[in-house]
């Protein structure tokens, strides 16, 4: 999801944008950094009249919907940003034309309460201007050009309207709105546990016992040492062949584990670490399951010190052993299994 923002000087969008960047996980992007950009590589200062001036310029020689161009080109396959800085129709238009689900927010509050706010956060040369100058610099804002800042007509342009006289959280309060109903679901990078989770849980795919698919994913300094599933011993027919001998026997889970065609995914973990050569001394195994008693001696003599899981296993053996052996143990929330990726 795109959202733009446009509207008069100093009417709160900056303060929109950073809401959205802190709270919905939006990154921001504004037209006017490439403004700035273009000045400090000519060594000029940084004012509103110089921004005015070399976006006026740009536009006029590479057309008016440049800096959108330049920045929708940039953010297009994210899978969400916001767009600060708009001034000018046609930019828009290109911004409308490139990003998907793109709505554009008007931002506005009343002139006075704007040049109050303007002077007390004194940015580019603003703290000491008059409010007459500061009408003046607005005038400019509003030319015929179609190659210049255009504000009234981008602001007519908005697909949602908000008035930032009052207080800024009936305007967040309106931002929140717009999201819920647009069915907005923030992209999030999983985070390492979660990350190696959903690996366990891949790996327990591939498992062949007909009870209870099982992964495991050792780790080392955020490195995959080894994986594992539950399975027949290689080479030998596996239950999907054969059907579950401890079903046949009536055995229940948990219990009686050396009557079971499988190799655990825990002890295939460190099987595989085994005959790489790999070391598994302090690592972290992440497994879609608790540990029996026998993959939890294995973990310790491993020199393993974290377990982490997100579902319990019938055998409840290791809480003593891993307590006693100093090994970490923790249950965490099962990841979203789907893949979310920018293709």
């Amino acid at each position: 999801m795109f959202l733009g923002f446009t509207g008069p000087n100093a009417a709160g969008k900056g303060e929109a944008v950073k809401y959205l960047v802190d709270n919905h996980r939006f990154t921001a992007f504004s037209l006017s950094d490439i403004l700035r950009h273009e000045l400090k590589d000519r060594g000029l200062e940084i004012t509103r009249d110089n921004l005015i001036a070399i976006g006026n310029e740009l536009r006029a020689k590479d057309g008016p919907a440049v800096l959108a161009g330049m920045t929708s080109m940039k953010i297009k396959n994210m899978p969400q940003a916001v767009i600060d800085s708009i001034r000018n129709p046609a930019e828009i238009d290109e911004l409308r034309k490139n990003l998907k689900n793109f709505r554009l927010i008007g931002v506005t509050a009343d002139p006075k309460i704007r040049y109050d706010r303007a002077r007390a956060r004194a940015r580019e040369g603003e703290a000491f201007i008059s409010f007459d100058e500061f009408a003046a610099k607005e005038a400019k804002e509003n030319s015929n050009d179609p190659n210049a800042q255009q504000l009234n007509k981008c602001f007519e342009m908005a697909d949602v309207k908000i008035d930032n006289s009052g207080d800024i959280k009936t305007m967040y309060a309106v931002l929140d709105k717009l999201l819920k109903e647009s069915g907005y679901i923030p992209y999030s990078r999983p985070g390492w546990t979660e990350y190696f989770m959903k690996m366990a849980y891949l790996a327990a795919e591939r498992s062949t016992c007909i009870r209870h698919h099982v992964g495991a994913v050792i780790v080392k300094n955020n490195k995959v040492v080894s994986t594992g599933y539950n399975g027949a011993a290689a080479g030998t027919r596996d239950c999907t062949e054969l059907g579950c001998l401890r079903d046949q026997m009536g055995i229940a889970s948990g219990t009686r584990h050396e009557i079971c065609r499988a190799i655990h995914a825990e002890q295939n973990a460190i099987i595989q670490a085994a005959l790489t050569g790999t070391s598994t001394e302090g690592a972290t195994i992440y497994c879609t399951h608790s540990p029996c008693i026998i993959c939890a001696k294995m973990v310790v003599n491993a020199k393993i010190k974290k377990f982490i899981t997100s579902k319990y296993y019938p055998d409840k053996q290791y809480e003593e052993l891993f307590k006693e052996a100093g090994i970490e143990f923790a249950v965490v929330e099962k990841p979203q299994l789907n893949v979310t990726v920018l293709d």
